[in-house]
C-alpha cells in the first residue's frame, strides 16, 4: 500500500487576548469547521492557528493509521515530501503557515534581521526564545488593517505641522532637522527621523500622557461637532486610544504607513520593518529560515 500522503491536520490556537472572540474569529470558524466536536466558547478569544512544525506548535495528526503523531515527526520521517531544495538545506518546513484574526490593536513590533536574531537569542533565550528573522507576508481574508513601515518624510512633516501636540512632544529642535532633511540625501533624513521617532517613544511618561489627553480631548470635541478629522488621523487615534488609554503607541500612527488590504491583497515585511496589526483577519506565512 502507498504511503499516505493527504491526512488530517489538529492545528494548535493561541488564545491571545488581542484576538476576535468566539465565532466572530476567521479562526474559531475554522477551528470548528475541522472538528464538529469542539465548543466554541463566545467570550474568549481565538487570535492565532497555526499550521507547521513549530516547537510550540507543531500541528497533530488525527489519523490513528500513520504512526507518527506529529506533522513534524511525520516530515522527519518523510523527508523526501519537502522536495529536493528544502530537503538539503533544512530539513524542515522553512515557514510557519498561520491564520490571524485581529479584534483590537497588536504591539508595535520589528523582527530583527537573521544576525541579531541570532545574537539576541543567545544572550537572552528566555525573551528572544526564536533565533530566526521571520520575515512575514500576510493575505488578508477580510479587510485588513494594519500600520506598516515609516511614512515619507514630508507626510510626517505635514502632520507635526497638523498635530501641535505631537510637535510639542518631540521638541522644537528635532522637528526642525527632520524639515531640513525633507529632500536631502536618504541618509540625512533616515538620521533626522530616527531622532524624532526615539525622542516621542522615549518620552517621559508624564510628557506623552499630557500630550496626548490634549490630543484625544480636541480630537473628540471636533468628533462631536462633526468636523473632518482627516488632517490629524483622528478615527484611529481615538479608537487606538479606546483600547489602550494613554499608550504612546497612539502617536505612532502618524509615523507609519496605515495599509488598508481588502480580501486577497498583500503585504510582505521584510526584518526590522516596523509594524502593527490592527484589525482583520488574514493569512501568514512566517519565514522561519534564510
Amino acid at each position: 500500500m502507498a504511503d499516505q500522503r493527504v491526512f488530517l491536520l489538529s492545528c494548535p490556537v493561541q488564545h491571545y487576548a488581542w484576538g476576535k472572540v468566539g465565532f466572530s474569529s476567521e479562526v474559531a470558524q475554522l477551528l470548528a469547521s475541522s472538528d464538529p466536536l469542539v465548543h466554541i466558547q463566545e467570550d474568549k478569544p481565538y487570535a492565532e492557528m497555526w499550521m507547521g512544525t513549530h516547537p510550540r506548535g507543531d500541528a497533530v495528526i488525527s489519523d490513528i493509521h500513520i504512526s507518527e503523531k506529529t506533522l513534524g515527526q511525520w516530515i522527519t520521517n518523510n523527508q523526501t515530501c519537502l522536495g529536493r531544495s528544502i530537503k538539503e538545506t533544512y530539513q524542515d518546513l522553512p515557514f510557519l503557515f498561520k491564520v490571524l484574526s485581529v479584534n483590537t490593536a497588536l504591539s508595535i513590533q520589528a523582527h530583527p534581521n537573521k544576525e541579531l536574531a541570532v545574537k539576541l537569542h543567545a544572550q537572552a533565550p528566555e525573551h528572544y526564545p526564536d533565533k530566526n528573522h521571520k520575515p512575514e507576508m500576510a493575505i488578508a481574508l477580510t479587510p485588513f488593517h494594519a500600520l506598516c513601515g515609516f511614512r515619507p518624510v514630508q507626510e510626517i512633516v505635514g502632520f507635526l505641522h497638523k498635530v501641535p501636540e505631537l510637535r510639542l512632544l518631540i521638541g522644537t529642535e528635532a522637528v526642525k532637522h527632520l524639515e531640513q532633511s525633507v529632500g536631502q540625501d536618504l541618509q540625512a533624513a533616515s538620521s533626522a527621523l530616527r531622532a524624532c521617532f526615539t525622542r516621542m517613544m522615549k518620552s517621559e511618561k508624564k510628557d506623552f500622557e499630557e500630550q496626548l489627553n490634549v490630543l484625544v480631548k480636541r480630537i473628540s470635541q471636533e468628533a462631536a461637532e462633526g468636523k473632518d478629522m482627516t488632517d490629524s488621523n483622528g478615527e484611529l487615534l481615538l479608537k487606538l486610544h479606546g483600547q489602550y488609554p494613554g499608550d504612546v503607541g497612539c502617536f505612532v500612527i502618524y509615523f507609519l504607513n496605515l495599509v488598508i488590504l481588502e480580501p486577497g491583497d498583500a503585504i510582505f515585511l521584510k526584518a526590522n520593518e516596523p509594524h502593527a496589526y490592527l484589525s482583520g483577519d488574514s493569512f501568514h506565512y512566517a519565514f522561519l529560515h534564510d
